[in-house]
């Protein structure tokens, strides 16, 4: 079988940028019923269009990841090819919740725009993938009868490889922290201000002296499991998420996490220990932090969680539907 990945979402020359599609790329290679799989990055130009049209004749499935404009208009230039048409949706752009944030017309526009192409794609896809069951709950009901036929659960996953145990105090001299003091990250990839950071300050603030924000934003892929592996733990307090990988890279590292109540993290965090779902109040959430990082630590999810999140694994089940729909 042989597989095109296309996004416009990835690392860029400087390497810093979403690596999803590459620790895709990687996990498909090693699977032994992928005869050959590459990745074709998008770029905003006609031009990429008729090379994607051109490429995607030499395979048996096309997999566009992140809906909106682009995927619609690489849907209508694949129209007519034999090839297995999919499509993965990865938050706003279904859910396009950031239209309640943001103050730019431009950009509110762009965000409708992309929610609204994103909707017509389904028509244009074989099979329609959502990073979390509750993104479908955004789909309009006229819409129904056709994601019974093609939508399909795409859990994202971590490259195991990549995201080993690191001893904290190891991780600590990678990135020239203080040993002495106890990290808690808040991963922040664009500095902006939909991830609430605000509100994460105020709550380590009433952890302790001991306790400080450790930003991660603009970091390389490879540096992430070392921020991870130095923090005694994950704070998230964004106003909107899909499915952040964030927490499942959190997870995979044995490292507890609190979130608010936002995306799919209270699905994600579910009867787990030593993580928490927690409050946007500032007080309510330093308290329910303290109390349960008294507690031991018993979860070790990297093991008890390693089905949900191993990339290997969870792309293995991808490869089952590719396979299925071909026949």
């Amino acid at each position: 079988m042989r597989v095109l990945l296309i996004s416009n979402q990835h690392p860029g020359k400087d390497g810093i940028g979403n690596p999803i599609m590459f620790r895709m790329l990687k996990a498909l290679k090693q699977d032994s019923r992928i005869e050959n799989v590459i990745f074709f990055p998008f770029t905003n130009s006609i031009k990429t269009l008729f090379e994607i049209r051109k490429k995607a004749k030499e395979f048996d499935i096309v997999h566009i990841h992140f809906g909106g404009l682009y995927a619609f208009a690489i849907g209508i230039f694949i129209i007519g090819l034999k090839c297995r048409k999919f499509i993965t949706f990865h938050g706003t752009d279904i859910h396009a919740k950031a239209l309640k944030t943001t103050t730019s017309r431009k950009e509110k526009l762009k965000i409708a725009l992309n929610q609204k192409a994103s909707f017509l794609s389904i028509a244009l896809f074989d099979k329609c993938g959502f990073v979390s069951p509750k993104m479908i709950d955004y789909i309009p009901c006229y819409l129904n009868s056709q994601m019974r036929k093609k939508s399909f659960i795409q859990h994202l996953g971590v490259d195991y490889s990549i995201f080993k145990l690191t001893d904290k105090k190891i991780a600590k001299q990678y990135l020239d922290l203080n040993e002495n003091i106890k990290y808690v990250l808040f991963s922040d990839v664009s500095n902006t201000c939909i991830k609430r950071r605000d509100i994460a300050q105020s709550i380590v603030e009433r952890l302790g002296n001991e306790y400080q924000l450790l930003i991660m934003c603009g970091k390389k892929p490879d540096d992430v499991p070392y921020y991870i592996s130095a923090c005694d733990f994950l704070l998230l307090t964004s106003d909107e998420e899909g499915s952040p990988n964030i927490i499942r890279e959190t997870l995979s590292l044995n490292k507890p996490v609190f979130s608010v109540d936002v995306g799919d993290a209270a699905i994600q965090l579910s009867n787990l220990n030593n993580s928490a779902i927690i409050s946007r109040n500032p007080d309510t959430a330093a308290s329910t932090i303290l109390d349960t990082i008294k507690q031991p630590y018993t979860d070790n999810t990297r093991l008890s969680h390693r089905e949900i999140l191993d990339l290997s694994i969870v792309n293995a089940k991808i490869v089952d539907i590719y396979i299925d729909s071909m026949n």
